[in-house]
């Protein structure tokens, strides 16, 4: 339908395509029964593969071709990857909450089977986040990098932020705790950051499995964190850890920052030396290499 378009305009295109499909599940979708939240959570995920299907079997139909397929990175593992994409969200929540519990904003309350359960949620969170992000770090991510590759991580993590938007101003299926103006920003500002740690993996391992299980750990872990902790203060649980907490944001920068040093530092490496050239002397013919 529309071949000729750029790698660019590719990227450009599913996001508009995605983020009206995340307006139309807000604005229509179920409200106010049982499991509604739960509901419009998962179609709001899937908008994201469906961006996907549109855009490689409609928009450009670059999906009928076994590379259209291939661009994804869901045809290798990048097992190299995976103890990063385990332990780091860990450390950044662990982090977040551990000064949480310092300041006394939380106290614990562990469930003799926590570990079972993370161990089960990291698998369960992950076939879920794989619905996002065969989207975002499968397919917008190469797209936005062909024209800024070192941009291209934080500004998909900061456009998959914004795709959250209408669900939380809209709705009260996600992150419904606190004043807007606040939390919606600081949001933004950690799935921004974290889109440096989802793009570190996509680029380092050439594969999207490692940023699905980054994802889905990083959910994993919140959702049983969040379980134990007893909070007297809610809003103010809200506004200092988890994915809106200034603590988080705090870990998620620092985690950040590491990367992309680590990035330049293995770029530089990978650079060819180039080989100084040999002067000519008057009258004599330039070196032929």
């Amino acid at each position: 339908m529309f071949s000729s378009l750029t790698e660019r305009q590719k990227g450009v295109t599913y996001y508009l395509l995605t983020l009206t499909m995340a307006i139309l599940v807000a604005t229509l979708g179920p409200t106010g029964g049982p499991g509604d939240a739960d509901r419009l959570q998962i179609l709001n995920m899937l908008t994201a593969t469906a961006g996907v299907l549109l855009m490689l079997l409609v928009v450009t139909r670059d999906g009928y071709r076994r590379a259209g397929w291939a661009q994804l990175a869901l045809h290798r593992a990048g097992w190299r990857y995976w103890p990063l994409a385990l332990l780091a969200p860990a450390a950044i929540l662990g982090a977040s909450y551990a000064a949480a519990t310092l300041v006394g904003a939380v106290s614990w309350h562990f469930a003799s089977d926590t570990l079972l359960n993370l161990a089960i949620n990291i698998v369960i969170g992950s076939g879920f986040a794989l619905t996002e992000e065969v989207g975002w770090r499968g397919y917008l991510l190469p797209k936005l990098a062909a024209g800024n590759r070192r941009a291209a991580p934080a500004l998909v993590g900061f456009l998959h932020g914004v795709w959250h938007v209408p669900l939380m101003l809209l709705t009260t299926a996600y992150n419904p705790v606190g004043n807007r103006l606040i939390v919606v920003p600081m949001f933004l500002a950690v799935l921004t950051g974290a889109g440096v740690l989802y793009g570190y993996l996509r680029d380092r391992s050439g594969s999207t499995w490692p940023a699905v299980l980054a994802h889905g750990t990083f959910n994993a872990v919140l959702g049983v964190l969040a379980g134990a902790a007893a909070s007297v203060d809610p809003l103010r649980t809200a506004y200092l850890t988890g994915e809106s907490g200034v603590f988080t944001l705090a870990a998620v920068i620092v985690l950040a920052w590491l990367l992309t040093v680590r990035a330049r530092s293995e770029t530089g490496k990978q650079e060819p030396q180039q080989r100084p050239r040999a002067r000519s002397q008057p009258g004599s013919r330039p070196a032929v290499s």
